[in-house]
């Protein structure tokens, strides 16, 4: 890992808990929390209306010297960008801890998926690494903003959904809209250049490159790394049943699509991804309006703590056992 540093235990931590998120695991996160007393932790739950940038800069004022986010990676985007709002470049260190139903951060940070360890390192000493983001509007996502069938997807996902499948209402929900996706001519603008037009069913912004969620790495193409400084867009090309077949032995696998599915470009400043006809888009898991993304780079902008070595595999089908559930007081 590159650009990382050393960050000491926090004295405060203001402590921002999605309760629902992951069946309700959230609730656990808190009911550990409100048990600690050092260090000093300020808690607040999410509410649907829940304002991050007035709670980070109210915290900010308080002297928090870390900011513990735990939830989906949406509450992460959500937090991420309230604090953006409120601190501006000058971000507090970030720990995360994953209790949502994709956990895509996790993935590629290496962090623990368990709640008990990952509290361990939110709250203690570790690596401080900076990784790269990517705007939009207001918002930062962490993940991907993409368009085509993961965009419906998001948007026919429900909270229901979530708590009863998991990981798999995504996948149901994906599968569904994939059977009704035609390709779509996708114009991908690089740092204002003329547009180049790709034909594909999926379009994506990411500055991370965290495409998937259940292997250790989390990157489809390794030469992606989500403190490279570079901003990222890619087109999953028209699957024929044999690319489709074999897209999918490798996603569960733990390995991604095959980078032959994907066509990717790189950028330095800003991408800019349209087509004709407005499409649904997503963010980080959460619905977010119409083409065209109009995304820009922020590189490395979040400090967040990892560990100094990254989890094994058996630590994330361990994870997807869900055996901490049954610990729920």
């Amino acid at each position: 890992m590159s650009d990382q540093e050393w960050v000491d235990a926090p004295k405060h931590v203001l402590a921002i808990v999605n309760p629902a998120s992951g069946s309700k695991r959230g609730n656990i996160v808190i009911k550990r929390l409100q048990a600690i007393t050092s260090p000093r932790i300020t808690l607040y739950p999410t509410t649907p209306d829940f304002d991050f940038a007035a709670v980070i800069e109210a915290g900010a004022k308080d002297g928090v010297d870390r900011i513990l986010l735990a939830g989906g990676d949406g509450t992460l985007m959500a937090g991420v960008s309230g604090a953006q709002t409120a601190l501006g470049e000058d971000l507090i260190p970030f720990s995360w801890v994953p209790t949502g139903t994709g956990n895509v951060v996790s993935g590629f940070l290496g962090l623990p998926h368990r709640v008990d360890p990952a509290l361990k390192l939110a709250l203690g000493p570790g690596v401080l690494r900076h990784i790269d983001l990517a705007r939009v509007g207001e918002r930062c996502s962490v993940l991907r903003i993409s368009t085509g069938f993961e965009a419906d997807a998001a948007h026919n996902t429900t909270r229901e959904d979530k708590d009863r499948l998991g990981i798999w209402a995504y996948g149901i929900s994906g599968l569904k809209s994939l059977r009704q996706t035609e390709p779509i001519d996708y114009l991908i603008s690089l740092d204002g250049q003329p547009p180049i037009q790709v034909q594909g069913i999926l379009a994506f912004v990411t500055a991370t490159g965290a495409l998937t969620w259940i292997n250790g790495l989390s990157l489809i193409n390794d030469a992606i790394q989500p403190d490279d400084g570079l901003l990222y867009a890619g087109v999953l090309r028209p699957l024929n049943p044999a690319r489709l077949l074999d897209s999918f032995t490798n996603l569960f696998a733990g390995s991604g699509l095959p980078p032959e599915s994907i066509i990717y470009f790189s950028a330095r400043k800003r991408i800019v991804v349209d087509c004709k006809t407005p499409q649904p888009t997503q963010i980080d898991g959460d619905p977010f309006g119409t083409t065209p993304i109009i995304a820009d780079l922020m590189p490395r902008a979040l400090p967040i703590v990892v560990p100094g070595e990254r989890q094994s595999f058996s630590s994330y089908l361990q994870w997807l056992s869900l055996s901490e559930e049954t610990d729920e007081e």
